[in-house]
């Protein structure tokens, strides 16, 4: 499974690099990689998706979001 550094993995879900280290900070897991010669923390993407579609599940504005995209949908079928 791929891994992602702080930076690929905050582009992948279009957040910043901060948000992630927010994330790991409470419990998301990553490891560590040798890349280049430096060490780096990583994540495996599964688990950032995974992650990350946990903190949409949980957000009321998202959820706000596809009720009206539901809606607009069920109107436009009539």
């Amino acid at each position: 499974m791929p891994t992602l550094t702080y930076r690929e993995a905050a582009k992948r879900v279009g957040r910043s690099r901060r948000a992630i280290q927010y994330w790991r900070a409470r419990g998301m897991p990553m490891e560590w990689e040798t890349r280049n010669g430096q060490r780096v923390r990583v994540v495996e993407q599964r688990t950032l998706l995974a992650w990350w579609r946990q903190r949409l599940k949980n957000d009321p504005v998202h959820q706000q979001r596809l009720r009206a995209q539901i809606a607009a949908q069920m109107e436009a079928q009539g």
